[in-house]
């Protein structure tokens, strides 16, 4: 699924979460993880890093990426150039009592970077198992349909016991799909002919229809949840950056739980 898997380091309190939760999204797909440090090296840091490789037991080999600048741009930059198509990061820079606002770094990797993105809430050096993983779709697009696809493969990799998928729906996108002709089959009866595509899975389904004017009834439903995973989709136009549905992209100023963000295509291939 992935080639190489980059994770975004800083020594912060949650340096050793943040790793560890890395490592054990690099495991589940099976690539190689690289380090990158917004800054430049010096042997104390060196030294910091080879004591959490020691201590999570990733490999002695592990390459660490220095980069100085501002820590979008270096992460971006080391992204782009070493390959990179999974970038994994914190999620948060401050906490309130009802709102976890994407942190500034964060907000500029889900606006700026091709790659797919992993961004954590609440990091944790033992992580919790992904028992609950939720996948919120704009609509049943082809690109919804590989997504959908996407999530459904990492559920059963990680054993998780339920997939809920939460379809946005807002007036003008139901208005959009009755102008196009898209109300041949309902949204529970699209969902199931997906599934009864995939044989053989242990995960369970659910399905929850959201309506609002905007799209953040979602974040609420989503926030108040037992999910341990959210999964969002997000266009990758061909000459442009990365795009989410408007009905999604409250995501980019709070996020409710440990994020998958998924890019793809406007007509990805089928799944």
């Amino acid at each position: 699924m992935y080639r190489l898997a980059g994770v975004a380091t800083t020594f912060s309190p949650r340096f050793l979460a943040v790793l560890a939760e890395a490592q054990r999204i690099s495991k589940a797909f099976s690539v190689p993880l690289h380090l990158i440090h917004a800054d430049v090296p010096s042997i104390e840091k060196e030294a910091r890093f080879q004591e959490a490789v020691v201590l999570l037991g990733l490999p002695a080999e592990t390459t660490v990426h220095y980069q100085p600048g501002e820590p979008a741009d270096a992460i971006l930059e080391v992204q782009h150039r070493a390959g990179i198509d999974l970038l994994i990061a914190g999620a948060l820079e401050r906490e309130t009592l009802h709102r976890n606002f994407t942190g500034n770094v964060a907000r500029e990797l889900m606006r700026r970077t091709v790659a797919d993105l992993f961004l954590f809430v609440g990091p944790n050096e033992q992580p919790e198992s992904f028992d609950q993983i939720y996948l919120v779709l704009p609509d049943f697009s082809n690109l919804s349909r590989w997504v959908f696809g996407r999530a459904v493969e990492f559920a059963e990799q990680v054993a998780a016991q339920t997939l809920t998928v939460i379809q946005v729906q807002t007036p003008f996108s139901e208005a959009k799909e009755k102008a196009l002709g898209q109300d041949v089959l309902s949204p529970d009866e699209r969902l199931q002919s997906w599934i009864a595509e995939r044989t053989g899975l242990k995960v369970q389904f659910d399905y929850h229809l959201i309506r609002g004017n905007t799209g953040f009834t979602a974040f609420e439903f989503i926030q108040s949840s037992e999910a341990n995973l959210l999964v969002m989709p997000s266009e990758l136009p061909s000459n442009g950056l990365p795009v989410f549905a408007p009905m999604l992209d409250w995501i980019i100023q709070v996020i409710p739980k440990n994020l998958w963000v998924v890019r793809g295509l406007a007509k990805p291939r089928e799944a």
